[in-house]
């Protein structure tokens, strides 16, 4: 444990089950070496060569992989949780049921990588961090998707304080960009896969992070605006809170015309104020007979069409946005 062996020449050396923890293997040659099930936890393998090495079930939790070459190298059912690999080469390699909870893979090369049945999110459903990752001509169809509630950019923008100390408001600011970017991306590569659904899931991800952007940039105004779409249409990837909000309003008004003919001259049944509520949320709002422009009833229908078009014009943006992208 915590051995120095700083690009030491160790190509094809067997060393499975080997208990290397802490250990500094900063750019050692370890091509097509066999280190299955050895024990790697927290060691230091920035820019380490691991081409077409064995390390199947390997322990690599909390070690360093930044710039590391793992081209071709097995990494099967690896524990890659919390794995920092920053820039690392992961062009083709296999990386079936491998670990990658909280692992972060800015800016990593993933070109043609196997992922089958990696990015496990484990019990908090928290997938590994994806910002700038350069993901290529990897199959993102054999992934589970579904089972990753936030990526770990956006895990770590939720969080207060790193290694026992609070953030200040600067660097919590770049970390949500950072998350806004990777939901982006991974949304954007799900997309061009087909895999819509997936995409929306990290698209309307993406909308919660840049809202809690512009709070934090003080833009007031567009964070209001961001924070309605939310509530009216979920960004346009949650429909059922528009048919929520229509019913809210028609039916809400609705009672409010019934309480305001109970001491009126004009009186209405339920279907017809029902009609009235309709007709008024949507601009086509009548006059009854023997109502006048100061009467509640005219107020009342007038301020339901001005909030009716509010909805409708926050529906046509968010619904464009989401189905054209503009």
């Amino acid at each position: 444990q915590g051995a120095t062996l700083r690009r030491a020449h160790l190509e094809q050396a067997y060393l499975n089950g080997g208990h290397l923890e802490k250990a500094d293997l900063s750019g050692v040659r370890l091509e097509k070496v066999y280190l299955s099930e050895a024990h790697l936890t927290g060691a230091n393998l920035s820019e380490a060569h691991l081409e077409e090495g064995y390390l199947s079930g390997t322990s690599l939790q909390d070690a360093n992989l930044s710039g590391a070459h793992l081209e071709g190298a097995y990494l099967n059912e690896a524990h890659l949780e919390r794995t920092f690999l920053y820039k690392a080469h992961l062009e083709r390699t296999f990386l079936y049921k491998a670990h990658l909870e909280g692992a972060r893979l800015s800016r990593t090369q993933i070109e043609e990588a196997r992922l089958r049945k990696a990015l496990e999110s484990g019990e908090q459903h928290i997938g590994p961090s994806l910002a700038d990752a350069q993901w290529g001509d990897v199959n993102l169809a054999v992934v589970q998707w579904s089972q990753v509630d936030m990526l770990g950019d956006e895990y770590e923008a939720r969080q207060t304080s790193r290694a026992g100390k609070r953030k200040n408001s600067e660097t919590r600011l770049e970390e949500y960009e950072a998350a806004v970017r990777a939901n982006r991306q991974l949304a954007m590569a799900l997309r061009a896969q087909g895999l819509d659904e997936e995409a929306a899931h990290f698209a309307y991800r993406a909308q919660l992070m840049q809202r809690i952007v512009l709070r934090r940039q003080r833009k007031f105004g567009q964070y209001l605006f961001s924070l309605l779409l939310d509530l009216l249409a979920g960004y346009g990837y949650r429909p059922g809170r528009s048919l929520m909000a229509y019913l809210v309003v028609i039916f809400g008004f609705m009672g409010l015309y019934l309480l305001n003919a109970h001491g009126a001259a004009v009186h209405l049944t339920w279907d017809e104020a029902l009609v009235l509520s309709v007709s008024s949320f949507h601009g086509r709002g009548f006059l009854l007979q023997n109502v006048t422009l100061g009467d509640t009833f005219v107020r009342l229908a007038a301020a339901e069409a001005v909030l009716g078009l509010l909805i409708e014009v926050s529906l046509i943006s968010t619904f464009t946005q989401r189905f054209f992208g503009k």
